[in-house]
């Protein structure tokens, strides 16, 4: 704790010596009716745009923070009854420069010139919603808020795009149904315009968004005069029907190796009132979603991965907000899936496993999420799956038979998210977890807020949850048994600035569990971490920018209370005036390190077991070249030392991308890591006391571990509604035991010189193989045909063939899943249909 104390006294002496911030000029305009709405052409020179002021004098807020823009702006916006328009033009000196890189809609920063404009409707400083348009015509919305930016989200609105002599001008049309806003006759919105000019990787405001300051819509300007509008009848519907076709060589008596399924069902959007909207898919289709990158796990932890099914990724960002929902936990892997093999006493009768899902099926999800004109932002999310069984079969009689492995089981998400001034907030979250036939419940609800000084120079930030377990495992006398845990976070530092610093406390208990909803890969932990920062966002030298820290950090075990860890890490990253960036990282160990989880060993819920990792250190790095070349490069590498075991791990990774035009992007990643005498967990005996006068002989071992993970992707851009993306992986890990030992009471290990007689001292070689590929076209606004073909490979091959290229010629020639499927999604507003009607 001495380390902290000291370090936690230089960030305040360095406090007082920092220079305060120069005032920011808040700029402010106003918005002007119009009764003729113009025509989205791209070509905002109609009469009626003459009538607004336009909005000028943009600033850098990257390369050269704070100063002018390049390039020349006027942006003018107007409103009638039924939506916002933005004109845009965009001067430019050499207008042959101007990059016109296509790319998928939301598809994120590519080699074009941009446009955006940011609407903070409600005024609370903390969350914005973003529209953004390329030069080549692609559109990109997204809601910016305090948890990050929410690309995911989709709305439908217009845009067009056109060039001129003088640079290229851009029109925007976002209905009132795209947005949500209070009923106040007279309105007041943050706002903000954006321009990114490529060629410079120039981000440039109109109201300057100063990088040395936390937060993005806190730093908006303001649009008045907004009186008299409505918000429309918000109802949407978006029906789907999807075809798979589906070939695994099972060559089995009785199973199919051709499938095929039709399916159908549909998304619902519909606006409560003026703040709140309901979002609902009935009998969802996951089926296209991007393909899971599968491991080798030789961790005890568990694997996460990432959500790719729209419906979950769209419009969570509240339910995200306090890291306690992890919506992979819907749908996925039975509760007793695993468990089938170690039940035949429950049975009765010996058995052998003829079907057990994998999955189990979603019948419906739906969430409710706004925020008033107060800033009380309120989400609600509930889902329901159905009861997944696994078919058996007697060994005996031959008699089939079903085995409960996942119950009805009801999700639920609350989440209350109150704004407050200056750009803190308040936020209680509860999830609860409701499972039939028997089957234990889970509920966990978690408070934070974070609180910042008028200047959001100073950030306090607090948390604490509380998860509870209702009849999990064994109940005695009949009594409802409830198992408690908790956790809390106490962080408070300076955000703002050239120095910053954060203090940070972490605590969980050793019952602290969220899992059946949240993703925590363990608890029972302490943790304690200092570091100071000292950051230039303004070019000097050869730099652009330089971002610099220096900390500690320090772990021990809740409970029972003992030292597990100590880090001092050095962090610099940087880039230079020719757009390459590069990082680097420093961490010392400097002690002997305890790790409490990878024995896996527990009494009464406490590990009992500890393993000793020697002292050592760590270099990382990372280099990237500049992306406006036709040809980059990305870099990644580092390794890992420790002396008294003899211990080096070693990884590089190269990521070649070629822009060969504007129509057609390769990236391809491929990165290798070698452990070499890794120790890890070899397995347990537990028929008799050992020499040690321990209860279980807990195996460790030294191993060699290989990893090659490539990725090849490309994307064919037809035009701004069509694409064909390309995403192939193959991935090869192996671990190859070469010593073995008796883990010692004191976390020392003394050599076995034999195998230990447990599964987990067998060698592994796991490999995984995917393509996906997918054609996309957005025939209509919110409307999609998509056309996918996947093909996937999970094999296990002998230990023996560890060598990369017979192992992927081997992968290829296992068993393969090939999947094709073709889906289409149709948007219905119900404005529009109004509209048609009424015409």
């Amino acid at each position: 704790m001495k380390h902290l104390c000291l370090l936690l006294l230089t960030c305040c002496c360095l406090t007082l010596i920092a220079h305060a911030q120069a005032p920011k000029i808040t700029k402010q305009f106003t918005a002007v009716r119009t009764t003729a709405a113009p025509k989205i052409d791209g070509l905002p020179d109609e009469e009626i745009w003459k009538l607004a002021t336009p909005a000028i004098d943009f600033r850098q807020a990257v390369p050269d923070n704070g100063a002018p823009a390049r390039q020349r702006t006027e942006v003018r916006m107007l409103y009638d009854d039924d939506a916002v328009y933005i004109g845009a033009m965009l001067f430019d000196t050499a207008p042959d420069s101007i990059l016109l890189q296509l790319s998928q809609r939301d598809g994120g920063q590519v080699n074009a010139d941009m446009f955006g404009v940011y609407f903070d409707t409600y005024m609370d400083k903390q969350n914005a919603l973003g529209f953004e348009v390329s030069a080549a015509g692609v559109q990109t919305d997204f809601k910016a808020t305090t948890n990050g930016d929410e690309r995911s989200w989709d709305a439908v609105w217009q845009s067009a795009v056109a060039r001129k002599a003088q640079g290229w001008s851009v029109e925007l049309r976002i209905p009132y149904s795209a947005i949500r806003f209070s009923n106040r006759e007279v309105q007041t919105w943050g706002i903000n315009f954006w321009r990114g000019v490529r060629r410079y990787r120039e981000d440039s405001f109109w109201n300057f968004i100063d990088s040395s300051v936390q937060g993005f819509a806190n730093q908006f300007g303001v649009v008045d005069g907004i009186k008299g509008i409505k918000a429309p009848l918000r109802l949407s519907v978006m029906p789907y029907l999807s075809a798979y076709a589906d070939h695994y060589p099972h060559n089995q008596e009785g199973k199919k190796n051709l499938t095929t399924t039709l399916n159908g069902g549909m998304d619902i959007k519909y606006g409560l009132n003026d703040a709140f909207t309901l979002d609902m898919t009935l009998v969802p289709d996951f089926g296209q979603a991007q393909s899971d990158a599968q491991v080798l796990n030789l961790s005890p932890f568990e694997v996460r991965f990432n959500e790719n099914r729209q419906f979950f990724t769209e419009g969570t960002e509240l339910f995200n907000k306090a890291g306690l929902f992890y919506s992979r936990r819907i749908g996925a892997q039975p509760l007793h899936y695993n468990d089938l093999a170690y039940d035949e006493a429950r049975y009765g009768k010996k058995a052998e496993v003829l079907e057990n899902p994998e999955k189990t099926s979603l019948v419906n999800a739906t969430k409710i999420s706004g925020r008033t004109s107060k800033g009380l932002g309120i989400g609600l999310f509930n889902a329901v799956t159905r009861n997944t069984y696994a078919t058996l079969k007697s060994r005996d009689t031959q008699e089939e038979f079903k085995v409960l492995t996942d119950p009805v089981t009801n999700y639920n998400v609350l989440v209350l998210d109150q704004s407050l001034p200056n750009s803190s907030y308040v936020t209680f979250t509860n999830t609860n977890v409701t499972r039939g036939h028997g089957f234990y419940n889970a509920n966990v609800t978690g408070l934070m807020t974070r609180l910042t000084n008028k200047k959001n120079s100073y950030a306090l930030e607090v948390a604490g949850n509380l998860s509870q377990h209702y009849n999990k495992g064994e109940v005695a006398g009949g009594k409802e048994k409830v198992e408690l845990g908790h956790a809390y976070e106490v962080e408070f530092g300076k955000t703002s600035g050239n120095f910053q610093f954060t203090v940070e406390h972490e605590s969980m208990n050793h019952t602290y569990d969220i899992n059946d909803l949240g993703y925590l890969s363990n608890n029972n932990v302490i943790q304690n971490e200092a570091n100071v920062r000292y950051n230039f966002y303004k070019p000097f030298w050869k730099f652009n920018s330089l971002y610099n820290a220096l900390g500690v950090q320090h772990r021990m075990l809740y409970k029972p209370a003992s030292y597990a860890q100590m880090v001092y890490f050095f962090q610099t990253n940087a880039t230079t005036r020719k757009f390459l960036s590069f990082g680097l990282t420093l961490a010392l160990l400097p002690h002997n390190n305890y790790d409490y989880f990878e024995p896996r060993s527990y009494q009464n819920g406490l590990p009992d077991r500890k393993f000793r990792s020697p002292a050592g250190g760590e270099v990382s790095g990372y280099i990237s070249s500049d992306y406006r070349k036709k040809l980059a490069l990305d870099v990644n590498y580092g390794f890992y030392r420790s002396g008294e075991y003899d211990q080096f791990s070693g990884w590089l990774g190269l990521a070649p991308r070629v822009r060969v035009n504007d129509h057609l992007q390769i990236v391809y990643r491929v990165n290798y890591n070698r452990s070499l005498r890794d120790f890890g967990y070899a397995g347990k005996d537990t028929s008799s006391l050992n020499g040690n006068g321990l209860q279980d002989s807990i195996f460790f071992g030294a191993r060699t571990v290989n990893t090659v993970n490539n990725t090849l992707t490309g994307t064919y851009i037809f035009n701004a509604r069509t694409a064909l993306n390309l995403n192939m992986r193959h991935y090869w890990s192996s671990a190859t035991w070469q010593d073995y030992y008796l883990l010692l009471a004191n976390g020392d290990i003394d050599p076995l010189g034999y195998r230990p007689p447990a599964p987990g001292s067998n060698n592994r070689n796991f490999n995984a193989f995917n393509i996906d590929l997918v054609y996309s076209w957005r025939f209509a606004p919110g409307s999609e045909l998509s056309v996918v073909w996947k093909n996937a490979i999970y094999n296990s091959i002998i230990p023996e063939q560890n060598l990369y290229f017979s192992n992927l010629r081997n992968t290829l020639q296992a068993k393969q899943l090939n999947s094709f499927s073709v889906k289409m999604l149709y948007y219905l507003d119900y404005q529009v249909i109004k509209h048609v009607l009424k015409s």
